[in-house]
């Protein structure tokens, strides 16, 4: 056991020694959706993300990112009125957003703190939503739709290891399928522009 945790402790200094450049890096951010043009009314829960820096040119510095969030809105209540029993809605959404990336992190002459940082990728858009109004389950469905992500942040670093940040993602997700309410079928084809605001920390290594 104890040349387990030797041979652990050896790897995981290895790895700390190798990885001083700093090439990597992680987030916990909070999602806050700012605009839609769908109305969205969903909730941030919470953001985690990971970069890798691998090309140093100069004052900018490329990477590869992911992202992965996960936002809700619930809403449940028990309606009624006289001569009909009482009846409960119950409405469950979660949607899931998975965004890898190429971003450009760009250093500022005399402000080496802040690093402001732009970048382009594609969005994974999952929502899982169930509806029940009254005494039927009139919604129960998964749909998974995608389209381009834009993203805009600067970042400030509290020491060596730590920093804050707050970045700006545009979102144009394609949605396109059929729906199926009350036992008919609708077909929808649009495009789905969502603005999310993260604020978070992290961590460089």
């Amino acid at each position: 056991m104890n040349k387990v945790i030797l041979a652990s402790f050896l790897v995981f200094s290895s790895f700390i020694v190798h990885a001083q450049d700093q090439k990597w890096s992680v987030e916990a951010n909070y999602p806050l959706v700012a605009n839609s043009n769908l109305q969205n009314d969903f909730n941030g829960v919470l953001d985690l993300g990971i970069k890798y820096r691998f090309a140093n040119l100069g004052p900018v510095i490329l990477g590869a990112g992911f992202n992965a969030a996960y936002l809700k809105n619930f809403d449940s209540f028990t309606y009624g009125g006289p001569g009909f029993q009482d009846q409960e809605f119950d409405y469950k959404a979660k949607q899931f957003l998975f965004q890898p990336k190429i971003f450009a992190e760009v250093a500022i002459p005399g402000l080496a703190k802040l690093k402001p940082q732009i970048g382009v990728g594609y969005a994974k858009v999952i929502d899982d939503v169930y509806l029940k109004d009254g005494v039927d389950v009139q919604t129960d469905d998964s749909k998974t739709d995608g389209g381009l992500n834009l993203n805009f942040g600067i970042s400030y670093d509290l020491s060596d290891k730590f920093f804050i940040q707050v970045q700006y993602d545009f979102l144009n997700v394609h949605r396109k399928g059929e729906n199926t309410r009350d036992n008919q079928t609708f077909t929808y084809d649009f495009n789905e522009k969502i603005g999310l605001i993260k604020a978070g920390v992290g961590f460089r290594f």
